[in-house]
């Protein structure tokens, strides 16, 4: 048998061998496939709680490309100090993030910044707590920040969620249904042990922005 035959034997099977691997590699292989550009939307953004009780004391402004929002508020303050009643140290205003998603895929949100500003005396504690969970599911995500006086600044927390939040892991819309997104931010003052009884401290939320990211 010449050289060139038994080169062909031994090259035809290993061929044969490395072909079908790679097809099974092929087929194990995801394929990603990404919305079209622009179809994940925010449509509208409303808000209700004490720290937003009417359509007067907070504004919403949505970008032109309908990926990030930004709402205001002139009455999302929570304070304590002499003559001021207990149920002023507590605030939330409740956001409702309707999005519009193309059947089939899910959503993350990527980014929300808290703006505001904080006066505390000596011993007063600030709580910002925010809570997230989409509508009709159970699982909720959480950010917390805390401060204690006596300080005096503006403030500006950051939370990202989504694949990259330790608060809010996994967590996903469901498919083939828009759902609104709840952003419920408390804002709450109170006093620790020691502090003076004229003590005073305030803590006021100005805005949230967010900014959604399509997966």
């Amino acid at each position: 048998m010449s050289m060139i035959r038994e080169l062909t034997k031994l090259c035809i099977p290993a061929f044969l061998t490395l072909s079908a691997a790679a097809a099974f590699a092929t087929e194990r292989t995801p394929v990603v496939v990404l919305p079209p550009e622009g179809s994940v939307k925010i449509k509208t953004i409303s808000a209700i709680g004490t720290g937003c009780p009417d359509e007067s004391t907070y504004s919403t402004n949505i970008s032109e490309d309908a990926k990030a929002f930004t709402v205001t508020f002139s009455s999302f303050v929570a304070e304590i100090g002499p003559g001021i009643p207990l149920s002023a140290s507590r605030k939330n205003c409740a956001l409702t993030a309707t999005l519009e998603v193309p059947n089939g895929y899910q959503f993350s949100i990527a980014t929300f910044n808290y703006r505001g500003f904080m006066d505390l005396d000596k011993k007063v504690r600030a709580d910002h707590t925010t809570q997230y969970y989409f509508q009709g599911q159970s699982q909720t995500g959480k950010f917390v920040a805390t401060e204690v006086g006596k300080l005096a600044k503006d403030f500006v927390y950051t939370d990202k969620l989504g694949l990259v939040s330790s608060y809010f892991p996994d967590v996903w819309s469901p498919c083939n249904v828009d759902r609104a997104l709840i952003i419920n931010p408390s804002i709450r003052v109170s006093k620790l042990s020691g502090a003076a009884a004229d003590a005073q401290g305030l803590i006021a939320n100005d805005s949230v922005d967010g900014e959604i990211k399509q997966v």
